[in-house]
């Protein structure tokens, strides 16, 4: 007698994990993937759990978000104006920075620091690399500016 299997069929097929990755690398969200193949999000859930290269694509695919959107990030930390002086026009680049912000907690977890958390740093200048050194916060605003300063000018370097 034959077995038959119980259920419908999946939907799934192998070559949507080279599809998510490549959705997700556009900045879109690993549930609007379903939308893209015409299922629910509790299928790709679904999916994810019963196919190892599909959870692995998506975790990949979120990295390759993440890169999306911290590129947009840095890109817009530097406005830009352009002018078209034969049309008269006039256009800026710049980021809404609180609604970056929001995106990029919804989307990644960010989260703002809560009253009494120390940030550390690791010391990789000491000869024993695996020290750990509180730092406050005026350092880290310092430390931060420096850095932001150095990417202005290789910006401006590049120019």
């Amino acid at each position: 007698m034959d077995e038959k299997s119980v259920g419908r069929p999946s939907l799934y097929r192998p070559e949507y994990c080279q599809l998510l990755i490549e959705h997700m690398e556009k900045g879109l969200s690993y549930e609007a993937f379903a939308g893209v193949v015409g299922v629910s999000k509790q299928t790709i859930y679904d999916w994810e759990k019963a196919n190892e290269e599909f959870l692995d694509a998506k975790n990949r695919g979120i990295e390759r978000a993440r890169l999306f959107w911290e590129q947009k990030g840095l890109d817009g930390l530097f406005s830009e104006t352009f002018e078209d002086k034969d049309a008269k026009t006039r256009s800026s680049k710049s980021i809404n920075a609180p609604i970056w912000l929001i995106n990029m907690k919804n989307r990644f977890g960010w989260r703002d620091k809560q009253p009494g958390e120390v940030d550390t740093v690791v010391n990789n200048n000491n000869s024993n690399s695996n020290q750990i050194s509180p730092q406050s916060d005026e350092a880290i605003e310092v430390r931060f500016r420096q850095l932001m300063d150095q990417v202005a000018g290789k910006v401006k370097e590049d120019e």
